[in-house]
């Protein structure tokens, strides 16, 4: 029955990836299907009212994180930061921090995309101690530092291969004086055998239960 199914959408700059989930257990139904906005809002406006829920989330073409309420003029405060922006939006979360973000212009205004970064931080801020978090969409992979359910550092990186994806991994340890050996990376998202593989020498524990082919996508339920 669809009424015990979830659409699980991401948007992305040509077009969607969507999911159907069951309800009770979050699990697929199928495969990731991908459709072009036109044809994907056609499809939803006939079909959306026959499930249980419809989770949005959107790629962002920049994101950065304030303390709420200190970023008064955006154009002073985000420009230099996103000299390619003319128009922001701003979405506060429970931690009391702030996304300013910018969706690709191509994104319908009348579907409500939630951004994917604010999403995933409070996912991560609810886990407890120190991790280095990793979501993996495509060629987006999304990095963030979690301790004591703070956000000390989240970023995305654009990635063409495992090479890359395992370096900017090393790279945020590093640059954070992060301990390999106790700090566990948590990988979400695509599989990426070829990147694991790489770190594994190097960092210590690594948890990629919750990357599998469809989980990009369903591990944000």
């Amino acid at each position: 029955m669809a009424k015990d199914q979830i659409i699980l959408t991401i948007g992305k700059s040509d077009g969607v990836n969507f999911l159907l989930c069951s309800k009770n257990d979050k699990k697929p139904l199928g495969s990731v299907i991908s459709m072009g906005f036109e044809d994907f809002i056609s499809w939803f406006n006939s079909n959306s009212q026959e499930f249980s829920n419809t989770l949005l989330f959107g790629e962002e073409d920049f994101g950065a994180w304030y303390p709420e309420s200190w970023v008064g003029i955006q154009e002073e405060w985000l420009k230099p930061l996103d000299p390619e922006g003319n128009e922001w939006n701003r979405l506060a979360i429970e931690s009391g921090m702030e996304l300013h973000f910018r969706f690709p212009s191509i994104f319908p205004e009348n579907l409500n995309f939630v951004p994917l970064m604010a999403h995933n931080a409070e996912r991560w801020l609810k886990t407890n101690g120190e991790s280095v978090r990793v979501h993996r969409n495509g060629n987006r992979m999304e990095m963030a530092v979690i301790k004591d359910k703070s956000i000390q550092l989240h970023t995305i990186f654009h990635v063409e291969s495992s090479n890359e994806a395992a370096y900017n991994c090393l790279l945020l340890y590093d640059q954070c004086a992060i301990h390999t050996e106790h700090v566990p990376l948590v990988w979400e998202g695509e599989m990426d055998e070829l990147a694991w593989e790489k770190l594994r020498p190097f960092i210590k524990k690594i948890d990629t239960s919750s990357s599998h082919p469809w989980s990009a996508l369903s591990c944000l339920i």
